[in-house]
């Protein structure tokens, strides 16, 4: 009997929960609502072009960095098809950030641009090609799909370990500079890990 796409384990990290932790003190609440909401129709963007392509997720998991599924049937798939699931959360982040800045500037209510901006930013920071996110995921995809899964994946990781690096010079450099820049070289570095663990970018079917 096939696996139900959406029938995985759901396991939830602690660097998850001290994530929101960490939110809930230093933010407003309406801020923390604006990022989790977007988070989450973020992860249903993915679940939905895998239910598309009939993709049974084995595991789903939260970690600080985001949410990964685990698919293997994604292997399955052809680099484009593979390629609309990675790209279809930072969609439909487009998408809700268009819809609820036309309705802020309709209705003029904070709530709104707080919610579009927290869609936008998150769609943005997707998109950055360093792994685990889904730009460096896209970025292997294409130039896979141009140069052979070899070079995609030489391409990808080198691209993405330079890229990290990058953020953490700067988040170093904005910790010194800044009241508050220590977190954002706290996540730098966070990420950076990150990278370093997933530089294995041709695993096809594993998440996104």
């Amino acid at each position: 009997m096939p696996q139900k796409p959406f029938s995985a384990a759901v396991r939830v990290s602690s660097s998850f929960w001290l994530l929101v932790l960490l939110a809930v003190i230093i933010s407003p609440l309406t801020a923390v609502m604006a990022i989790l909401s977007a988070a989450a129709l973020h992860e249903l963007g993915h679940l939905a072009a895998m239910r598309h392509y009939g993709v049974a997720v084995k595991r789903f998991r939260l970690t600080a960095l985001g949410a990964e599924l685990d698919a293997p049937p994604l292997a399955r798939l052809s680099y484009g098809r593979e390629l609309v699931v990675t790209l279809a959360g930072v969609t439909v982040n487009f998408l809700c950030a268009a819809l609820l800045a036309l309705l802020g500037l309709k209705l003029w209510r904070e709530w709104c641009f707080v919610f579009a901006g927290a869609h936008l930013v998150l769609a943005v920071f997707n998109l950055l090609p360093i792994a685990p996110l889904d730009g460096a995921r896209a970025l292997y995809l294409v130039t896979a799909l141009l140069l052979g899964p070899v070079a995609g994946e030489r391409i990808a990781a080198a691209v993405s370990i330079g890229c990290s690096l990058a953020l953490c010079a700067l988040g170093v450099r904005l910790s010194f500079a800044l009241h508050s820049g220590y977190l954002f070289a706290f996540a730098a570095f966070g990420l950076f890990w990150g990278t370093l663990r997933q530089v294995g970018l041709a695993r096809r079917g594993k998440s996104v």
